[in-house]
C-alpha cells in the first residue's frame, strides 16, 4: 500500500502542470539554503498540505535531469546555466502532490478538476478567434493586457539584477505575461557542448513543451481574473491571405517601421528580456532590466516568405505517420514534429524548407521572427494554440502514439522540462487535450 502510495505520488509530482518558474513562496535565500521547496498548504498550515493529505514533501528524482555526475551536459559543469540542473540547481525536495491535487504547496486543482476536493471534472474549449463575438474578442484583449501590467502572485523569475555581465543572479518580481516571456526567452541560450542543442525547439520537445506554456499563461490569467473559464483563443493561420488578427481591436495593425499602431491597447507594449545585448547567446546576463523597445510586426517584405502555409499543408502535416525521428533535429524528415515546426515541407517531408510554423514566425517577421524576443508580441500565444490544435489533431489520429526514445538531452522522454515548477516531464504532454481540461471547436 505504501508503496503504491509512493508511486502515485511521484506521478502526480509530473502532472500537476500549473507550471512556472520558482513559486514566490520558495525565492528566498533560505530556501536555496535549505534545498527545499515545500511550502506551507493556507488551510491547514502543514508543508504541501500532509496534514489534509494532499501530498507531501519528498526528493525529487534525479532521473529527469541526467545531465551527468556534476550536473553539466554530459558531465560538464553547470555554471550559471540553471537549466542544466534543474531543478536541484535550486530544490532537491519538492511537494509531490496526491490525487488531483497540484501547485508548488498542493493547494490547487491540477488542470480540469475543480471543487474544494479537486474532485468535479470540467472542460474549457478554445475557440477560433473568427467565431468570438466582438465582445468576447475585447474581453480577451483586455485581459491579455491586464496580464502584462500585474504582477504575478505566484512565481519569480531568476535573472540579473543589473546591466553588470557577470553579477550574481537574483529572484526578481515581474508581471504575469513577463514571467512567461522570461520562460520562452532562456531556452534559446546555447548549451556550452550541447552539440547544437538548444531547449524546446529544434527537436522532440517543441509542441510538447509550447503544450505546456500555453496551459501555464492560461492558468495565470485565470488565477489573475479569477475567472477560470479563460482561454486562449486560436488564430486558425493556415489558408489565410494575410495576418486577419493584426487590427488594432485585436493584435494590432503595424505602421510606418513595422512598429504597431499607437491606436491599439498594444501598441504602447515595450519588449522584456531584450537587454542583454551581445550576452543574449550567454548566461553572463540573463534578462537585465531595461525598458526595451516597441512590438514591430511587418517591418520589410521578404518576397522569399510572402504566403502562409496553406491548408494542404496541414493536412499532409496531420497525414505524417511518425511523430519524430532521427537525427531528432532540424534534420529529421518525415517527421511530424519537424514538418510541425516547420524545418520540411509537409507535401514533401523529404524537402527541407522553412514552413509551417517557422513560416509563420517568418512572414509575420519583426518581434516574432527573433527567436529570444517573440513571446513579447502578444500575438504569439494565439499563433501557438493553433499549432497546438494541430497538435491535438495528429495525435486524435495517432492513439497510443508515445514519445521517442533517441532525442537529445533536454528533449527526451524523462527530462524534466525546464523551467516548470511543479516538476513536468516531456513525455507527460503526449495525451490530449481533454486530460489537461481543454478541448477545441475542431470541425
Amino acid at each position: 500500500m505504501a508503496l503504491r502510495l509512493a508511486t502515485r505520488l511521484v506521478l502526480l509530482l509530473r502532472l500537476a502542470v500549473a507550471g512556472g518558474q520558482v513559486p514566490i513562496q520558495c525565492a528566498t535565500a533560505e530556501h536555496l539554503r535549505a534545498g527545499e521547496c515545500c511550502p506551507l498548504f493556507w488551510g491547514d498550515g502543514s508543508p504541501c498540505g500532509e496534514a489534509s493529505r494532499r501530498g507531501r514533501c519528498r526528493e525529487a528524482s534525479p532521473g529527469g535531469g541526467g545531465w551527468g555526475a556534476e550536473g553539466g551536459w554530459r558531465g560538464r559543469p553547470a555554471g550559471r546555466d540553471f537549466r542544466l540542473r534543474w531543478p536541484a540547481y535550486f530544490y532537491r525536495r519538492l511537494c509531490a502532490c496526491a490525487g488531483n491535487f497540484a501547485g508548488a504547496d498542493c493547494g490547487e486543482c491540477r488542470p480540469g478538476w475543480r471543487g474544494a476536493g479537486c474532485g468535479r471534472p470540467y472542460t474549457v474549449v478554445r475557440r477560433d478567434l473568427a467565431r468570438l463575438s466582438p465582445a468576447q474578442r475585447r474581453l480577451f484583449v483586455e485581459r491579455l493586457a491586464a496580464a502584462k501590467r500585474t504582477p504575478s502572485q505566484r512565481y519569480a523569475i531568476y535573472a540579473s539584477p543589473g546591466p553588470a555581465p557577470g553579477a550574481p543572479l537574483a529572484f526578481r518580481r515581474a508581471s504575469v505575461y513577463h514571467v512567461a516571456t522570461w520562460m520562452h526567452y532562456v531556452l534559446p541560450k546555447p548549451v556550452p557542448g550541447g552539440e547544437g542543442v538548444i531547449f524546446a525547439h529544434r527537436s522532440t520537445a517543441f509542441p510538447t513543451w509550447h503544450k505546456m506554456y500555453l496551459l501555464h499563461l492560461e492558468a495565470e490569467i485565470r488565477n489573475m481574473t479569477g475567472d477560470d473559464t479563460f482561454f486562449i483563443p486560436v488564430w486558425s493561420w493556415a489558408g489565410k491571405g494575410g495576418c486577419d488578427v493584426c487590427t488594432d481591436e485585436l493584435f494590432g495593425r503595424s505602421g510606418p517601421g513595422g512598429w504597431l499602431s499607437r491606436r491599439s491597447v498594444f501598441g504602447s507594449w515595450r519588449t522584456y528580456c531584450t537587454s542583454d545585448g551581445g550576452s543574449q547567446m550567454t548566461f553572463d546576463l540573463v534578462c537585465p532590466p531595461g525598458l526595451g523597445r516597441g512590438i514591430r510586426r511587418f517591418e520589410r517584405h521578404d518576397p522569399r516568405f510572402s504566403a502562409l502555409p496553406t491548408l494542404a499543408d496541414v493536412d499532409a502535416c496531420l497525414r505524417l505517420h511518425t511523430f519524430d525521428r532521427g537525427p531528432f533535429n532540424s534534420a529529421a524528415n518525415f517527421s511530424f514534429r519537424s514538418a510541425l515546426e516547420g524545418f520540411i515541407d509537409p507535401q514533401r517531408p523529404d524537402t527541407f524548407v522553412t514552413s509551417m510554423h517557422n513560416l509563420v514566425h517568418v512572414y509575420c517577421g519583426g518581434t516574432l521572427n527573433n527567436i529570444f524576443e517573440a513571446t513579447n508580441d502578444p500575438l504569439f500565444p494565439s499563433l501557438h494554440a493553433f499549432v497546438d490544435l494541430i497538435f491535438e489533431r495528429w495525435l486524435r489520429r495517432h492513439p497510443g502514439t508515445r514519445y521517442p526514445s533517441g532525442p537529445p538531452q533536454g528533449h527526451r522522454g524523462h527530462d524534466w522540462m525546464v523551467p516548470f515548477l511543479p516538476l513536468v516531464q516531456n513525455q507527460d504532454l503526449m495525451r490530449g487535450a481533454r486530460f489537461f481540461g481543454y478541448d477545441y471547436e475542431i470541425d
